[in-house]
């Protein structure tokens, strides 16, 4: 490696290190901001230590606010949408790659077109039959319009296009049907993709708000990103800001430790997606 090389190299890991603690502090703050008294967080100048800490802060949008009810909400959808989307994003993926039939292509196609159009586009008419449908303030409105994804459906395609297809034909040999076939060998090769396509899903599902914002306007359906938005115009000044950075450290949490508990499989789906043909 020539010394230009290695200079570039050293400032590219400098570039990133730098974003990156940028990023921690801003996190490491709110952290902080959490715990301290009212009177200090928007204190001028800025302090990191706080002069107590406030541990009750924490416990205060569990019982000033229904946070309990919006989180568990985020949950129960966050976890149901991310598992249709592993579950339909598969199938498709395994249909596109690795069966033969009349308008296979046209049909990817159009899937990979759907990319292009932007969400805010299809949001009336989507709520249109939402509204027909009856599903209006109920967990069928977010969940079932989220239930796969274009994203998901290219990213199985891809993952799955470089299991070799000697494989299936010796499995279907030795008399495995089109679905054992893929529980037994298709879904063991593919699942650091799968966990990648589970972390995009759950990230972008966690973090949705116009859409929920839109069909779910009452405390029994709302989730997180709507009820902290609830929560911030029922609680302003300098008092609710504690609480209001406790509630968005905890709203935090689930994709933090999802991240970290699927970081390795979430590296190896990237790389295995990324070297296709």
């Amino acid at each position: 490696m020539t010394a230009l090389a290695r200079t570039g190299r050293v400032l590219r890991w400098a570039a990133v290190t730098a974003g990156g603690l940028a990023f921690a502090a801003v996190l490491a703050y709110a952290a902080v901001s959490a715990v301290k008294p009212a009177g200090e967080v928007l204190a001028v100048p800025l302090s990191w230590l706080p002069s107590s800490v406030e541990w009750h802060n924490i416990v205060l949008p569990f019982t000033e606010t229904p946070f309990a009810r919006y989180f568990g909400n985020s949950v129960f959808v966050g976890v149901t949408v991310t598992l249709l989307n592993v579950v339909t994003c598969t199938l498709a993926g395994y249909s596109f790659s690795k069966f033969s039939y009349p308008g296979r292509n046209v049909a990817f196609v159009v899937v990979l077109a759907t990319l292009m159009v932007p969400l805010e586009v299809i949001y009336v008419p989507l709520y249109a039959l939402i509204y027909d449908l009856g599903w209006v303030n109920s967990f069928a409105g977010l969940i079932v319009p989220a239930g796969t994804s274009a994203f998901g459906i290219f990213l199985m395609r891809q993952s799955i296009d470089t299991i070799p297809d000697e494989l299936l034909e010796a499995a279907r040999i030795d008399g495995a049907g089109v679905l054992r076939s893929l529980a037994r060998i298709v879904v063991p090769l593919v699942r650091g993709p799968m966990a990648a396509l589970a972390l995009f899903i759950f990230m972008m599902n966690w973090d949705s708000h116009l859409w929920p914002l839109l069909v779910a306007g009452d405390d029994d359906h709302r989730t997180l990103p709507v009820g902290l938005a609830a929560m911030q115009a029922n609680n302003l000044g300098a008092s609710g800001v504690p609480m209001m950075m406790a509630a968005a450290v905890l709203a935090m949490l689930p994709t933090v430790l999802l991240f970290l508990s699927l970081q390795r499989r979430f590296v190896e789906g990237v790389a295995m997606s990324a070297g296709l043909r």
